[in-house]
């Protein structure tokens, strides 16, 4: 039986970009980002969003974390996550959108544990090589879509190369499983079945993913089923048990032992403990 419900707004490309459906790069002011974090919801993006902040700060809620952005410092939201402009927004920049099909699989970043503080020079060559995506972006011109992918593909190894946190060799793999997991996590539940996916067997997999992640196939999907039920904990107005089925459990106490024995709460103890502290944050 289908268990498709949106529980948490997204918001896709697509949608705010016809034009160009699959990239768009804008101008962030402080004037901008307080009017977005004064009406944007909570929601999910179905696409990569890069931040770069060239002075002041910009502050976001992030799965449940509050990321600070501060002036030379790149931070990056990938699909999926769910994402909240506070009002502490002070600076100007960039902010760049693209989708997981307008570059290779190979050159999309994973995650990013926290912003990137880029070195003086570099931040000066940043800005430059996102002023000429710009101008490339509203121009418009022939060959302009290939220009913008290399131009973007250039910046990313920019992050990657300051990102102390970046696993080193050939992650490919890695990268497809996660997409995989990303996609399936819901409906696909063993390692197996991913194996199948990527034409490898179990083994394999689990030895790639070790090798490069520290983690088994198997923990990788289950801290996505924990992160999703987390963000709905904490953003979803239903109840525990319309959740559990939405996340493939058929019982709700199998459910509660799944999520206690992952986080040590029961969903409800998650639920009011977090919301709790976010009513009691200060202003």
């Amino acid at each position: 039986m289908p268990r498709k419900k949106q529980f948490i707004a997204s918001q896709s490309l697509e949608g705010l970009y016809p034009d160009l459906p699959s990239f768009a790069i804008k101008i962030m002011s402080s004037q901008s980002q307080i009017e977005m974090a004064a009406i944007a919801d909570v929601h999910r993006h179905n696409y990569y969003m890069l931040f770069v902040l060239i002075d002041g700060v910009s502050a976001h809620m992030i799965d449940m974390e509050q990321v600070t952005l501060n002036a030379g410092e790149m931070g990056l939201i990938v699909p999926g996550q769910v994402h909240l402009a506070l009002p502490e927004q002070t600076g100007t920049g960039w902010g760049i959108a693209f989708t997981a099909d307008f570059l290779p699989l190979i050159s999309l970043p994973m995650t990013l544990q926290g912003p990137v503080r880029l070195p003086g020079d570099e931040l000066e060559s940043v800005n430059q090589l996102i002023c000429l995506m710009q101008k490339e972006y509203n121009d418009k011109k022939t060959q302009a879509i290939p220009l913008l992918q290399h131009y973007l593909s250039v910046l990313l190894l920019i992050l990657q190369r300051n990102n102390t946190e970046a696993p080193a060799g050939n992650k490919s793999l890695l990268i497809r499983y996660r997409e995989l997991v990303a996609a399936h996590y819901l409906e696909w539940t063993k390692p197996a079945q991913y194996a199948e996916a990527l034409h490898i067997s179990v083994d394999y997999l689990n030895e790639v993913v070790r090798q490069h992640s520290g983690q088994t196939a198997s923990s990788l999907i289950t801290e996505r089923r924990v992160l999703e039920a987390k963000r709905l904990l904490l953003h979803a107005e239903e109840s525990v048990k319309e959740i559990a089925w939405h996340l493939q459990f058929n019982e709700v106490s199998y459910f509660n032992r799944f999520f206690k024995q992952h986080t040590g709460y029961t969903p409800a103890a998650f639920r009011e403990s977090v919301r709790d502290k976010s009513l009691s944050a200060p202003e």
